[in-house]
Parts: C-alpha cells; structure tokens; sequence
C-alpha cells in the first residue's frame, strides 16, 4: 500500500512517523531534557578539540575523560563561585522587592495622572496590581522564578560534564550503530540526511552562542557605564534573553527597571540609560552579528521564522520559541530530503 503513495505522501508520512518518534523520545527523556541539551551544546562546542586530541594519538576515552576532568574543573570552581554569587544577589534583589512594588506604584499614579491631564483615559490599576504581585508575590514572582532557576543551576553543574563525557566518547560509535541498523535502501538517504542537519544545527549552535556573547558582553560594557549595580549579571541577563525572538529587548529591560525601582531616591534617567544600553546591544547585534554570523545558518525565509515563533510560543511558551528556527531548519531538510530520496531520479542527481 505504501509503494502506491506519490513521493509527496511517503514523505510527509515518514516525516511525521519520524517526528512522533522523537516526540516520544523527548517525552521519555524529559526529567533530564534540560542536562541533555546542555551537554549537547557542550559536545558541538567541544568536539572539535575532541577530534584534534584523537588526531595527535589520544585515544577517545582519553580525550574524553581529559575533557570531563577540565569541565568539572570549571564548573566546580569558578561555576559554584558563580552561583554563589548569584544567588547572593538574587537575595538581594528579593529584600527589596517591596520597596520596587511601593515605587512603582508611585510612578504608575504619577503616570496616571498626566495620561488624565492628556486626556487620556486608561485604567492603570490592573497594570499596576499585576506589575507589584510579580515583582513581590511569593509563589509565582519573577524573582522567585529566577530562584528557581538557581537551584536548576546547580543540578547542571552535576550532571552535564557527565552526559558531555558520554557523548564525547561513545556518540560516534553510537550513531553509527543506529544508521547500520536500517535497511539498506534508506541507509544512504538516512546518512544524508544525518549529515546535513548535523551540518546546519552545529554551525547554527556555535553561532548563536557566539551572538549571545557578543549581546553579553556589549550589554555589560554599557551598563557598567552606566553606573548599574551588578553589570555582569545584567549583561549575562540580557545575552540569555536575547535566545528569545522579538521579546528578548523588552524582558531584558526588566530586571535594571527593577533595580532602579528598588533604590531610593528614584532616577528615573537610569531608566533611559538601561534603555540606551538594551537598544545599543542589540542594535549592534541585528546590524552586524546576525547578518554576518546567524542567518547563513537559519536558511529560513523571515516570515516562516516569524510564523513559526508564534506558533511554538503559542504551544510551548518561551522554549518553544527558542526551539522554533532550528526546529523549523530541521523539518525544512529533513522533508526536502525525503522529497528526493522518493523520487530517485531527483535524488540521484542531488548527490552527484
């Protein structure tokens, strides 16, 4: 019955019989979803190192177990210092959260009141309630959520040199046991396939992690200038935001808005500044980082991109739309695979 189907439908039928399969493995997996994708990116990172130690007549588990040892030395060490100081500042931030609720809610009056001498009628108060339970409620605040985030923190610095390890040592092998597995006439096309989403998805790792780094260090430099407490952390705030689509400039404004609510007497000219900072960051980031290092490896047309972000946001919230371009990249290689793979003659010539 399948070999009566057009090209068409063998390939959207294998696509979503491979997607469910992944689907399940996701769900499978997904107490330790989180470690995983991490030590992913790790072993993108890292791999290339692996390979050239192996090249110079290390043998992999050598190589290997000598990365493991350098990885849990830098998370240990300057990982756990890190965290420590972290979530002294999270504590930090926390003891004044009142004060922030009790200046934003000065500031949202005032704002108020001239919107009415514009004539301007609208109704702040549900703004401003919804705005101080999140900054000062104790079981759904951003702060609290950002507690969370700690503690999730510290598990990764167990497990992720560990999974990295594995990785390193036994993928190849691995991989190469799941590809023999296949009949032969999908081995050459499943090969393909493996090898040019491999291709995309680790150049589009390095590339975004790159990106995030240049967001992170422009934004530190500029709230360093500007006379913030704790430009590091911001700037490290607004590089991990800036994973986000579209959103990332405004979440990254929230949490140097914070600070200067928290502190008393208000300057709200530190507002503008944050503003400056957030706008400059990533200006030089859609100016000069993606153009140049990003888009080369997305291959998506931008309203596909933009659609596909709503989309994922819609279902999966914020990871869905982290996840959504390379998922989306993936799909559109995958497919347009399995289109020629079906058709043979097509095929034969792509790989010629």
């Amino acid at each position: 019955m399948i070999n009566r189907l057009n090209p068409f439908s063998k390939s959207i039928l294998t696509f979503a019989l491979v997607s469910a399969c992944s689907v399940l493995l996701i769900w499978l997996l997904n107490p330790v979803i989180v470690p995983i994708i991490v030590a992913l990116v790790l072993y993108v990172c890292l791999s290339p190192f692996h390979d050239w130690l192996t090249y110079r007549g290390w043998k992999r588990g050598q190589s290997a177990l000598f990365i493991l040892v350098f990885l849990m030395f830098v998370m240990f060490v300057p990982g756990t210092y890190l965290l420590s100081i972290l979530s002294e500042q999270m504590s930090l931030w926390q003891s004044k959260a009142s004060v922030a609720g009790n200046s934003l809610n000065l500031l949202l009056e005032q704002l108020s009141q001239q919107l009415a001498n514009w004539q301007i009628n609208i109704k702040v108060s549900q703004l401003k309630e919804g705005i101080v339970n999140s900054m000062s409620g104790e079981n759904h605040s951003v702060l609290g959520s950002v507690s969370q985030f700690v503690v999730s923190f510290s598990t990764l610095l167990i497990l992720v040199p560990f999974i990295t390890f594995f990785l390193l040592r036994d993928f190849e092998s691995l991989r190469n046991r799941l590809l023999q597995a296949l009949p032969n006439q999908y081995f050459e096309v499943s090969w393909l396939i493996y090898f040019k989403v491999a291709n995309q998805t680790e150049g589009y790792v390095r590339a975004v992690l790159i990106q995030q780094s240049i967001l992170a260090s422009v934004a530190t430099i500029g709230f360093w200038m500007a006379g913030f407490p704790s430009p590091l952390i911001l700037g490290v705030i607004a590089g991990v935001l800036g994973l986000i689509p579209y959103l990332g400039p405004a979440l990254g404004l929230i949490p140097p808005f914070y600070l200067v609510l928290a502190t008393q007497p208000l300057e709200f000219n530190q507002m503008l500044y944050a503003v400056l900072v957030i706008g400059v960051a990533y200006l030089v980031d859609n100016l000069f980082v993606i153009p140049f290092i990003v888009a080369k490896y997305a291959n998506l047309h931008p309203l596909i991109a933009l659609l596909g972000i709503i989309v994922f946001g819609n279902f999966f919230g914020i990871l869905g739309m982290i996840a959504a371009i390379p998922l989306i990249s993936i799909s559109n290689i995958v497919i347009s695979q399995l289109l020629l793979s079906f058709n043979p003659k097509k095929f034969k010539s792509a790989i010629a």
